[in-house]
């Protein structure tokens, strides 16, 4: 009898019809799909956001492994997998080099002081000498403390090894780990690798611990000079706090890829707030993201026929 497994990401038929043993059926993630999909109590596994896992394994009794589609899982109820003994991974592989990728274009894109370029380009505007900017920063030599030293930190630390900076990480699970000269943990920690960096990003998950771990303290121990950059989640940063750092020159510059309230509503403070980049939660998205997550998909499923370990295992 073949194992049964439900998916609603775009996979090609060499895995979705493509592996013996399996039977894969693609299903949309209306509710009106899923809770009447017919021998639901036959389905084995299923690949899935986390926004609807909390509803739909109310419907699916038999499942026995959860593959889910994102990188962060704060919206699943963990307790609910731990008592029904469902293995648990998620895609945090897929998107960490993407991740990375965009971190150091951020952080070049307010060293170099490109919004006012950009802006001069839109006014067809082309400066004198005396009127551009003259304090770009170089990265070479400088200090980057990544908040979060998993997958996408450690990413992030390559690339910025390769532009000369020194990379320090804060992590209260990782003492030390390859790519960062050192890796701190505490609120003593957490508040040397602030004072020191002269960029600041965060990759940190969304838990009572870090949940607007960027608040006023925080931001006042970051150097005048220093950059923020946050790709983790709009809850790891008071955004009230940030907002008054910017406008008084706590801290230079700053660029989020996510905030608190998505979409951004248009009257929101966040958008006139001065030396700010936003991007529109875009950071993990490049041409090779479904590849990766395709290749992902096929490897965990004969890794689970196999009963080998999974990749990126939660529970």
């Amino acid at each position: 009898m073949k194992l049964r497994g439900l998916y609603t990401y775009n996979i090609p038929e060499t895995i979705s019809k493509g592996i013996d043993g399996v039977r894969l059926d693609r299903i949309s993630e209306n509710p009106n799909q899923y809770r009447t999909y017919p021998e639901r109590e036959n389905i084995n596994f299923l690949i899935v956001r986390q926004g609807v896992v909390d509803d739909i394994l109310r419907y699916y009794p038999n499942v026995e492994w959860l593959q889910l589609l994102n990188s962060g899982f704060e919206k699943v109820n963990l307790d609910v997998l731990r008592s029904r003994g469902i293995l648990f991974t998620n895609a945090k592989s897929v998107y960490c080099a993407t991740i990375a990728e965009d971190v150091m274009a951020k952080i070049l894109i307010l060293a170099r002081n490109y919004p006012v370029h950009y802006a001069n380009q839109i006014k067809s505007f082309w400066p004198d000498d005396s009127q551009l900017p003259n304090d770009n920063v170089d990265l070479c030599g400088k200090n980057i403390g990544i908040l979060g030293a998993g997958y996408i930190g450690s990413e992030i630390a390559i690339r910025a090894r390769a532009f000369g900076l020194h990379v320090y990480g804060y992590d209260p699970y990782v003492k030390k780990k390859e790519g960062f000269e050192k890796i701190y943990y505490g609120e003593e920690g957490l508040a040397q690798l602030l004072a020191t960096s002269d960029f600041v990003v965060t990759s940190l998950p969304v838990t009572n611990e870090t949940e607007n771990i960027i608040n006023h303290q925080t931001l006042s121990m970051m150097k005048s000079s220093a950059f923020l950059i946050n790709v983790a989640r709009g809850e790891i940063i008071d955004e009230d706090a940030l907002i008054g750092a910017l406008k008084t020159g706590q801290i230079r510059g700053a660029a989020l890829d996510i905030v608190k309230s998505e979409p951004l509503p248009k009257s929101d403070p966040l958008w006139k707030t001065p030396n700010l980049v936003i991007t529109p939660h875009r950071a993990a998205y490049g041409d090779q993201m479904e590849n990766r997550m395709c290749a992902l998909i096929e490897r965990n499923i004969h890794h689970y026929l196999s009963g080998e370990e999974m990749e990126n295992r939660i529970l």
